[in-house]
C-alpha cells in the first residue's frame, strides 16, 4: 500500500502563519475581512445604519476575494515547468477578473437594497457614537494592512498582492466616508434630527458602493491586458536590446526578440545566429551570460535563447572571416 502522509495540525498551523510566505498576507486579509464583515453587517442592521451595513457587505466580498487570491498566489509562486513552461501567472489575472465580477454582481444587489430602503425607515437613528468608535478602530487596521500588503507586493513582485493592497486602500477611504457620515449622524441626532441622519446615511451607502467599484474596474482592465499577452512597453524592450548589444560580439547575427507578460512573469525569447561549429557548452555559456544580465534587470523574467547555425561561408580553407571567431581569438591573445 502507498504511504499516506499523516495530517499534522501543528505543522499546518505553523505553515499558516509563516510570515515569509507570500500567501501569509492574503491569509491575514481573509481573517481580518471575516471579522469586519460579520461585525459590520450585524452592527449596521442592529443600529439602523445602511452605510455600516453596506461596508460590512463590501468586507464580505473581500473575504471571497481573499479566498480567490490565496488560491491564485499558491499557483503563481510555482516556477515554469514541463507542462506549463510559461509559468502560472495567468491565475492572477483570472482571479482578479473573477473578484471584479463578483463585486459587480453584489453591487447590483446592494444598489437594489439601498434604493428600496431609501427614505422608508421612519425609526430613530441608532447609536452612531458607538458605531463611530467601531469605524475608527477599523480604519487603523485597514491602513496598517494597506502598508503591509504594499510591502509584500514590492518584495515578491506579484501584481495580485498590489491589487489586494489597492483594495485595502479603497476600503480605508470607504471607512473614512462612513466615519464622516457617522459624525454628521451623531450631530444631527444630538439636535433631534434622527430622521435626517438616516436619510444622509442611505445616500452615503449609495456613494460608497459607487466608489468601491474603482479598484475592480481598473484591476479588470489590467488583468484583461495580461490575459491577452500584450508585449512589453518600449522602454523595457530597449533595456533588453541593450543586453543583446553588450553580447553582440559573441553572436553572428541577431534576428528577433519576442516578449510578453503574464502576471508577474516576463517572457523573453531571443533568436540569434551562432557559428556553425559552436559547441553546446559555448552556446550554453552565452545563454547563461545573457540570462543573468536580464534577470539582474527583471528578476521575474523567464529568458530563453534560440540559436541556429550559420551557413559556414565565412570560412575559406584555413582562413576565417567570422567576426565572432576573430573576436574570440583577439580575446584569447589578450589574455596571453
Amino acid at each position: 500500500m502507498p504511504y499516506k502522509k499523516k495530517f499534522n495540525f501543528w505543522t499546518k498551523l505553523v505553515g499558516f502563519f509563516d510570515v515569509e510566505s507570500p500567501v501569509f498576507s492574503t491569509r491575514m486579509s481573509l481573517l481580518i475581512c471575516s471579522v469586519f464583515a460579520s461585525s459590520g453587517i450585524y452592527l449596521g442592521i442592529s443600529q439602523d445604519s445602511l452605510a455600516v451595513q453596506i461596508n460590512g457587505l463590501i468586507a464580505a466580498i473581500d473575504v471571497l476575494n481573499s479566498l480567490l487570491f490565496i488560491t491564485a498566489v499558491n499557483q503563481t509562486v510555482k516556477s515554469p515547468d514541463i507542462i506549463y513552461n510559461y509559468g502560472y501567472g495567468k491565475y492572477e489575472s483570472i482571479s482578479i477578473l473573477a473578484a471584479a465580477g463578483l463585486l459587480i454582481i453584489v453591487f447590483g444587489y446592494a444598489i437594489y437594497e439601498a434604493v428600496i430602503s431609501f427614505g422608508t425607515n421612519t425609526s430613530e437613528a441608532g447609536n452612531y457614537f458607538y458605531l463611530l468608535l467601531y469605524s475608527l478602530f477599523n480604519l487603523s487596521i485597514m491602513i496598517g494592512m494597506y502598508k503591509y500588503q504594499r510591502k509584500m507586493a514590492k518584495k515578491y513582485k506579484m501584481p495580485i498582492l498590489e491589487y489586494d493592497a489597492e483594495i485595502w486602500k479603497i476600503d480605508s477611504f470607504i471607512e473614512m466616508g462612513v466615519i464622516i457620515n457617522l459624525l454628521f449622524g451623531t450631530g444631527l441626532k444630538f439636535f433631534g434630527f434622527g430622521h435626517l441622519a438616516i436619510l444622509i446615511d442611505s445616500i452615503t451607502a449609495l456613494l460608497l458602493l459607487i466608489f468601491a467599484l474603482k479598484v475592480p474596474l481598473k484591476g479588470s482592465r489590467d488583468a484583461l491586458n495580461q490575459l491577452l499577452d500584450k508585449t512589453l512597453p518600449d522602454d523595457m524592450q530597449f533595456q533588453l536590446l541593450a543586453v543583446i548589444t553588450d553580447n553582440i560580439s559573441m553572436i553572428c547575427e541577431f534576428k528577433h526578440v519576442h516578449t510578453r507578460q503574464s502576471g508577474k512573469d516576463i517572457f523573453v525569447e531571443i533568436d540569434v545566429v551562432l557559428p556553425f561549429d559552436y559547441t553546446i557548452k559555448q552556446k550554453y555559456d552565452l545563454e547563461l551570460q545573457i540570462k543573468e544580465q536580464i534577470l539582474a534587470i527583471y528578476p521575474t523574467s523567464v529568458p530563453r535563447m534560440y540559436a541556429i547555425s550559420c551557413d559556414g561561408n565565412c570560412t575559406n580553407g584555413n582562413k576565417s572571416n567570422c567576426p565572432v571567431r576573430m573576436y574570440l581569438l583577439e580575446k584569447e591573445a589578450g589574455k596571453e
